[in-house]
């Protein structure tokens, strides 16, 4: 994926989601405008995450096993390291909704059930997308 694409990926991300107007909703009040700081007792990302292959396009595998209390968060952390390292996050899931959907990322899902192989469906996505790890996306919302 070009940066073009990546940039307009970081310009939709917003911790806000739409408002069910239908519910009767009030909008929500207005807190503020910019970008969280960047945390000093973050553990610093793998250096597995920024290795290059030589043979184009890197591909990283983000599993998402339940829904995360703040995914724009985590869509700000990949979409950048998508821009800067050139590297295409793929969201993993069983979940309907992953929380990723609207902000454009590429989202594979494992459907659960009798005789469902989660490990094996992991390893297919690998091969399939030559993704270089897969990272939980619970420990991507811990690096701050």
């Amino acid at each position: 994926m070009t940066p073009d694409h990546w940039l307009s990926v970081l310009a939709r991300i917003t911790p806000e989601g739409p408002v069910d107007l239908d519910a009767g909703e009030a909008p929500p009040a207005r807190r503020g405008t910019g970008l969280g700081g960047w945390s000093s007792e973050a553990p610093p990302p793998s250096p597995r995450l920024w290795e290059r292959a030589d043979t184009g396009a890197s591909y990283l595998g983000i599993r998402v096993d339940a829904p995360l209390a703040d995914p724009a968060h985590v869509a700000l952390r990949l979409a950048a390291a998508a821009l800067e390292r050139g590297v295409t996050p793929v969201i993993l899931t069983s979940l309907g909704q992953s929380g990723f959907e609207r902000f454009g990322f590429r989202v594979e899902r494992f459907v659960p059930g009798e005789g469902a192989d989660r490990a094996a469906w992991e390893a297919e996505m690998t091969a399939f997308w030559s993704l270089a790890l897969i990272i939980d996306a619970a420990d991507v919302a811990a690096l701050g």
